[in-house]
């Protein structure tokens, strides 16, 4: 399956994240070529921690035992705080769960490619895709000497994340799918990690702050690293808020200046910061809003991971989902290549037999028959009336308290 040159790839790939890589990865152990074109310096180039289960797929991609070996094992299970922190309610999973330090794990992702053979272009930011008939043959791209380079190939993944320069190219309204998020790790922080092992999530309503009364709903959260680090941050909650009149929507000095009031003064959540350090802070944006309505918004495009919405929205994490979707979507897109390569078919016509109507709408379909996109969408619908339910209707402290072991028996579902 080797390319003619090197300007052509059987698989583009925007983004050096987990999603990216495991595409680049499936791509190369299938005996086909890609390239990924990343703008940072490096693969997930900003520090956090990290958390996810360990599913299969993470010992298919990274190796046997490796998550295990960079991380602690919780138990499972996840704190949900009522506002003001007056109730608690825990819930468990039925699989291992490990935190980490994202370096040593999206590192290793970069060797296991770069041991395949992946092409990975750092300091590449893509800047448009190329088409022809309607259907998206490559891309061009700002390379490191500032030069404008294209790169064509037999199908575009977006990996690009919540900001998804070619999703936004085809109308994927991100506005609507993103919600912001503080992101925060500190060291030396106030808690022991035997008794404060899991994740933990701190319910705001809206109307609760008195410095920000219309603030939106937000949830606070908390896990734990090893050697007393922690990731902290708030996640706020957007997907009520256009039904809300008594919410205005912050800007990012608005956010930031709310961060550092519940930093500083909210029950239970502060405690963690007690003569801790912080190490990095900064405010970004996650799309657990709602899923793209199509993962195929243009012939020649796949939409994978964060770009695509597809993520655990209770918790925002996409670090499964995304590696799944990746290995989902390359599996399938490379049998319909193989046997069209095999027809011995010039660049342009396998691109146009592969990216036919039928094509897509046949890819679509398996994939939402999978397992891992029924957990998903199944998540949405659950996110959906549980925060309709408990931000929209209840809204305040007051009423989120008084409904608590509703509320408790919702997050059993989740």
């Amino acid at each position: 399956m080797d390319a003619e040159n090197s300007s052509f790839f059987n698989f583009i790939i925007v983004g050096a994240g987990p999603a990216g890589l495991t595409a680049g990865i499936i791509a190369a152990r299938l005996g086909f070529t890609s390239i990924i074109l990343e703008k940072g310096r490096l693969a997930g180039p900003n520090p956090r921690g990290e958390g996810m289960a360990h599913m299969p797929i993470v010992d298919e991609i990274l190796g046997e035992g490796f998550l295990p070996s960079i991380g602690f094992k919780s138990n499972g299970g996840r704190v949900w705080h009522s506002p003001n922190d007056l109730q608690i309610t825990t819930t468990y999973k039925g699989y291992d769960h490990y935190f980490f330090e994202w370096r040593e794990f999206i590192d290793r992702f970069t060797e296991v490619a770069n041991d395949l053979g992946v092409k990975i272009s750092f300091n590449s930011t893509v800047i448009e895709p190329i088409e022809k008939h309607g259907i998206t043959l490559g891309v061009k791209y700002k390379s490191m000497d500032g030069q404008i380079q294209e790169v064509f190939g037999n199908a575009v993944l977006d990996c690009s994340g919540f900001k998804g320069v070619i999703g936004k190219r085809y109308g994927i309204d991100y506005a609507k799918m993103n919600c912001p998020i503080i992101k925060c790790l500190i060291s030396n922080a106030n808690f022991d990690i035997k008794e404060n092992p899991d994740l933990e999530f701190y319910f705001i309503g809206n109307g609760d702050l008195g410095y920000s009364l219309n603030f939106p709903p937000c949830v606070a959260y908390f896990f734990p690293l090893e050697n007393r680090r922690a990731e902290v941050g708030l996640m706020l909650r957007m997907a009520q808020v256009p039904n809300m009149n008594t919410v205005k929507i912050p800007n990012n000095e608005e956010i930031l200046r709310v961060w550092n009031e519940i930093k500083q003064n909210y029950p239970g959540f502060s405690v963690f910061f007690k003569n801790c350090n912080i190490d990095y802070e900064e405010i970004t944006s996650l799309p657990n809003a709602k899923m793209a309505e199509k993962f195929v918004p243009n012939p020649g495009v796949v939409l994978l991971g964060d770009s695509a919405g597809f993520v655990n929205p209770f918790g925002s994490s996409g670090l499964f989902y995304s590696m799944e979707m990746a290995k989902f979507w390359v599996s399938m897109i490379t049998q319909d290549l193989e046997a069209l390569i095999k027809l011995n078919k010039s660049k342009i016509d396998i691109n146009e037999n592969l990216w036919t109507f039928n094509k897509i709408e046949k890819y679509t379909i398996k994939f939402e028959e999978q397992d891992v996109y029924k957990e998903v969408k199944n998540m949405y619908n659950l996110i959906g009336a549980f925060e309709y339910k408990i931000f929209n209707r209840l809204r305040t402290s007051d009423k989120i308290n008084k409904k608590w072991d509703y509320i408790a028996s919702l997050l059993n579902q989740a």
